[in-house]
């Protein structure tokens, strides 16, 4: 089992492809040519297929994922809007691509081959729309709109138009932000950073007449009560495999703050914060819940931790230099 990690950086207008060994030294093996300002990645895990979007000719760019690790591009397709998040509906059937500055989402299938079509749905007038990300158990499409400070829930259908909800949006606190969304494993906990107040909102998914709604359980800050700042410019979320520990990232802290999750309500609790890379605008976590890795966007640079099984504590064990502007990073097992 080989574990590769892919590096868009957008100034450089390149992927990074790295080997990550199993005592968590990296080692460069390819840097691939994206002939614009690359931003989101993502993976289709079994068709070993990565996309990219690119800017400012707004592109999402195909490559398949060789045995070795390396990239070789093998379609694009022009879309509407300057891509910011990339995600997929459950039967790997649609890709859906969020746009900040256009205001939209689109819905755009892929064929048998993973190749994407033309969009067949947009939706406009989600204002701030930075991410969107599919709940697999109820069937909902949750979408941030960072300035309106609503995520709104579209049911997507089986031709993959997406459609509101009974409940059409979740209200975040006034100036808030919603930015980045991910799930519980378990699919009925749902924790969104937000960008503008450094906080961490936490949803339940509840069935009520037959109905899926949502409602917020708890709005915590990613710091201590006695390090609260007065300015955030918080960034990215995720959550081990295990679904034990919730980490975030602030750009403005230059952090990663540590939380516990309570399995049975969904709630968290602060551990520890951070301090990490310049900007830290991207992080993720291999599927083994062994290393965290986070990239500088201003220090150009990447470091590693490994994560206690235990505890979710980060030791730090080095630091690489990459391209320049690094604004997503993905771990890949092949």
């Amino acid at each position: 089992m080989k574990k590769i990690v892919y590096i868009a950086n957008s100034t450089s207008q390149n992927i990074e492809v790295w080997n990550l060994y199993q005592d968590g030294n990296m080692e460069l093996i390819q840097k691939i040519d994206t002939d614009g300002q690359v931003q989101p990645i993502n993976i289709i895990q079994n068709k070993n297929l990565l996309y990219a979007g690119v800017r400012p000719k707004n592109r999402i760019i195909v490559y398949t994922i060789k045995k070795n690790g390396n990239l070789e591009k093998i379609s694009e397709v022009y879309i509407p809007g300057s891509p910011n998040y990339i995600s997929f509906s459950a039967n790997q059937k649609f890709l859906f691509c969020s746009s900040y500055h256009n205001n939209s989402v689109s819905v755009i299938p892929l064929n048998q081959d993973g190749i994407p079509k033309d969009p067949i749905q947009i939706i406009h007038n989600i204002q701030g729309c930075h991410a969107a990300l599919f709940n697999v158990k109820y069937n909902i499409l949750f979408i941030t709109a960072l300035k309106e400070d609503y995520i709104y829930l579209y049911y997507l259908t089986k031709h993959g138009i997406l459609k509101s909800t009974e409940q059409k949006f979740i209200q975040t606190k006034f100036n808030s932000g919603p930015r980045h969304i991910v799930f519980h494993p378990n699919e009925n906990f749902i924790y969104t950073i937000n960008e503008l107040n450094g906080t961490i909102d936490v949803w339940k998914i509840y069935v009520q007449k037959n109905i899926p709604m949502v409602q917020n359980i708890q709005n915590i800050s990613l710091v201590e009560k006695h390090m609260v700042s007065n300015k955030y410019w918080s960034s990215d979320i995720h959550i081990t495999s295990c679904g034990n520990f919730l980490y975030v990232s602030d750009r403005l802290l230059n952090s990663i703050s540590l939380f516990h999750i309570n399995k049975s309500n969904g709630k968290i609790l602060f551990i520890k914060i951070y301090h990490t890379e310049i900007q830290p605008r991207t992080f993720c976590i291999d599927v083994n819940n062994k290393y965290l890795i986070v990239a500088g966007q201003k220090s150009n640079k990447f470091t590693v931790y490994s994560i206690n099984k235990k505890t979710g504590d980060l030791n730090k064990l080095n630091t690489y230099f990459t391209g320049k502007e690094p604004l997503w990073i993905l771990i890949h097992t092949i």
